[in-house]
């Protein structure tokens, strides 16, 4: 059942990410623009999202059939985490514009960090310099215009 479930929420988040993507501006000297690399990851999270539903449609039947559906501690624990990436791609699309792409991966990075029970001093250190690395060269190497948020009023 739980399976059924993160099924129809990664469908619901891959068509969220899907349709934000859409809105991105177009490029006219190119065929394709910045909503390419998202739509393709919204698609694939709802392709992936409809799998793993479908191929648990059984769980549904044996609950109808009297069949009852318990989840311990540790079971919702794991579907919650499994919901985790999916969320902070969302957070991500929401959040960025505001907090900037710096600190939003360094967030994103630190949860995802403390949710697998990593110390939080190394899950600080860990997410800051892999956010300032990603940011580096994305934004200098690469000359990807990323996100500045708040951190932009002081630059």
């Amino acid at each position: 059942m739980k399976d059924f479930l993160l099924g129809l929420a990664f469908m619901a988040a891959g068509a969220i990410v899907y349709l934000v993507a859409q809105q991105f501006p177009t490029m006219p000297s190119l065929q394709y623009g910045p909503s390419l690399f998202p739509s393709l990851i919204g698609g694939g999270f709802m392709i992936g999202g409809l799998i793993l539903a479908i191929s648990h449609v059984g769980a549904l039947k044996g609950i109808g059939h009297g069949m009852t559906w318990h989840m311990d501690r540790e079971q919702l624990r794991n579907t919650l985490l499994s919901t985790l990436p999916g969320l902070a791609i969302v957070f991500y699309i929401l959040a960025s514009e505001w907090l900037g792409a710096l600190l939003s991966l360094a967030l994103i990075m630190f949860v995802l960090m403390l949710a697998r029970r990593t110390s939080p001093l190394l899950a600080f250190g860990v997410s800051l310099v892999a956010a300032l690395i990603i940011d580096l060269l994305f934004s200098r190497y690469l000359l990807i215009p990323l996100p500045e948020g708040v951190l932009g009023i002081w630059g």
